[in-house]
């Protein structure tokens, strides 16, 4: 969109592959620092790598706007170096909670991934319902492949639905384990976050018809920002689907463009470009956008609900919008 050029200076992109290692990761990022002497980072949607790098960050002094939905970025870690353009786990599960609680629910079973973002969006989720309400919280390990021992304890004559936290090839595995034990026609499905995003859709089980969810983005919402970004992205990528983690790198992306061009494109002035950024405000896909006092995201979440189109391909359907969800920090400091 900007042709590489801020503010008639150009902008170059360096790029490293953490492999999703916290010491890979942390390697790289002293890389392009110390030996690249970059002005910004814009990376990285790891939790275990966003914790690592965290403090390295802050003692370098060197914005780092990043995709990392780990809570404690904004609370324990935080810095006003760090900036995180993706919800944290407090507050997407608690998007998730509140829609569900709208939709008439108020007991329900929860099940996500032994790790951080789900222990902490089974917290949120909680906090919503309360604790007697959630009538089990299962932690699974990621990449579990047999989920049944979970399953068969869950009663549907005690639940109003199933909350579920994990994501990529974890989200279609668990709907069609959960389809073939039967219970998709006795509790809904509620998946957390990206459970059901667009760019995993296509290798999801039909059966994933009528899962519910909240959170970033809905590709199919009509707005002509979002129909750019569609039309671009898919032409940039061989008609590839974007889903939440791309809007949200690209969202990234255009406030570290518009705090730039606040401040005239002078990334070097560290402390100008921080306090741009910490005061931009931007328009995008799904509406406008912002960040928080702690530097976290703040912007409009979507209802969905998985539907199947005339082509026979699944798809979100946009319900209603959540406006401006903030990070719960009242409930979570």
């Amino acid at each position: 969109e900007e042709k590489n050029i801020v503010s008639g200076r150009k902008v170059e992109l360096l790029q490293e592959d953490s492999a999703g290692r916290p010491d890979t990761g942390l390697t790289k990022f002293k890389a392009l620092v110390e030996r690249d002497k970059v002005n910004l980072l814009l990376a990285e949607l790891v939790s275990s790598l966003g914790a690592a790098v965290a403090p390295y960050v802050t003692e370098q002094k060197i914005p780092w706007v990043s995709n990392v939905a780990l809570a404690g970025l904004t609370r324990g870690q935080k810095s006003p170096y760090i900036f995180r353009f993706v919800p944290s786990s407090y507050q997407f599960g608690m998007a998730a909670a509140e829609s569900a609680q709208k939709m008439g629910w108020k007991k329900a079973y929860f099940i996500g991934w032994n790790a951080p973002p789900s222990h902490e969006a089974s917290a949120a989720v909680k906090k919503v319902l309360g604790p007697d309400n959630v009538i089990e919280s299962m932690h699974p390990n990621v990449g579990t492949a047999d989920y049944a021992p979970y399953l068969t304890k869950m009663d549907p004559s005690k639940a109003d639905g199933v909350f579920a936290a994990m994501w990529g090839a974890d989200s279609s595995r668990i709907v069609q384990q959960y389809v073939e034990y039967g219970l998709n026609k006795r509790m809904p499905l509620f998946g957390i976050a990206s459970f059901t995003s667009e760019e995993v859709l296509g290798s999801m089980p039909p059966e994933s018809v009528g899962v519910h969810g909240a959170f970033t983005y809905c590709g199919t919402l009509d707005t002509p920002e979002n129909k750019a970004f569609t039309t671009a992205y898919r032409a940039a990528t061989n008609n590839a689907t974007p889903g939440s983690y791309q809007y949200m790198a690209y969202m990234a992306a255009k406030m570290v463009i518009q705090a730039l061009k606040d401040i005239n494109g002078k990334a070097e002035d560290r402390e100008a470009f921080i306090g741009a950024l910490s005061k931009v405000q931007v328009k995008g896909p799904m509406g406008m956008a912002s960040f928080d006092s702690n530097r976290g995201m703040i912007g409009d979440f979507y209802a969905l609900q998985v539907d199947k189109g005339p082509d026979g391909k699944l798809y979100n359907k946009c319900g209603a919008v959540i406006p401006q969800v903030k990070d719960p920090y009242e409930h979570f400091p």
